[in-house]
């Protein structure tokens, strides 16, 4: 059974490349997840500028760069994997090689929402929307990282339970596209940007008050983004809830924000920023249904 285009599950002893074009790592949380990694019998390579620093991004562009451009030439890697998010992916997205991944693996969230774009808008396969190395011990829950074990070595990948929230109630099939919504709101006007059309969009945020989540989604609409998306699943919204004495609630921001699309809406995703987070293909075909998102073919699990 296929977990991507082309390929099988990861054996025991699969070269797995750790890559750090985002933020700063804590060291002892980036240690903790290559030793669980190594626990799956995955033998992580680390990048050669992989603990640079350099303001407030782990190297300089050019070793960002590098060592990205790096792991997906080496034809001896068999997936890659974010250390963590943060900021800095958007900065290196026109000097990579994309079409290099060759379907592999690229392993990431959050900030890693940008390279899941630059392979969207080329048409390749392979960005696995899944915990960053980083918060793979302390913060993913034993179910997203089972999940993810699971995903990764036997090639199953979940369904994610959700709820209906507004819209029709009828089931849609289409590519997952999306992730972190304040990253593709940033690449709105630039070549990478986000094109939901046909689409099940993903969204999910941290720490965004809810006038900057409103905001960010009526950038997307604004921008034709949203334009003939099929349907929309809503993952957490960490430390995003309004002030304690507000009488709306988070998901109330969000719905009134893509009121008029007339497309099913689902929230309560377990995918984000918090301890919940379960593996998902972007680009993979998908069922929206109320009761959440079923991923669709051989690579489909319950």
């Amino acid at each position: 059974m296929g977990i991507r285009a082309g390929g099988a599950p990861l054996r025991v002893g699969a070269r797995v490349a750790v890559v750090a074009p985002s933020g700063i790592f804590e060291p002892e949380r980036l240690e903790a997840g290559l030793e669980a990694i190594r626990g799956w019998g995955l033998v992580p390579v680390e990048g050669a500028k992989l603990r640079a620093r350099h303001r407030f991004t782990a190297g300089t562009l050019s070793e960002r760069i590098d060592d990205l451009q790096a792991a997906l030439a080496d034809p001896t890697i068999e997936a890659i994997w974010f250390a963590r998010g943060g900021y800095g992916t958007a900065q290196l997205l026109g000097a990579v090689d994309w079409a290099a991944l060759r379907g592999r693996p690229l392993i990431g969230f959050s900030d890693a929402t940008a390279a899941f774009a630059a392979l969207g808008a080329a048409g390749l396969p392979g960005g696995l929307h899944a915990p960053v190395l980083h918060s793979l011990v302390d913060l993913a829950d034993e179910a997203s990282q089972r999940a993810l074990r699971r995903l990764l070595m036997e090639g199953v990948a979940p369904s994610l339970p959700g709820h209906w929230l507004a819209g029709p109630t009828e089931a849609v099939r289409g590519p997952l596209v999306g992730g972190n919504l304040c990253v593709l709101a940033s690449l709105a006007g630039t070549p990478w940007a986000l094109r939901a059309a046909g689409a099940v969009l993903l969204l999910e945020d941290i720490g965004e008050p809810a006038y900057k989540i409103d905001r960010l989604l009526l950038q997307l609409r604004q921008s034709g983004a949203l334009d003939g998306v099929l349907g929309v699943a809503l993952g957490t919204f960490t430390r995003c809830a309004p002030p304690a004495d507000a009488d709306y609630s988070m998901m109330d921001v969000i719905v009134d924000a893509l009121d008029g699309l007339g497309v099913p809406i689902v929230g309560g995703l377990p995918v984000g920023h918090g301890a919940e987070n379960w593996p998902c293909w972007m680009g993979a075909p998908v069922e929206l249904s109320p009761t959440g998102l079923r991923p669709l073919g051989a690579a489909g699990g319950a």
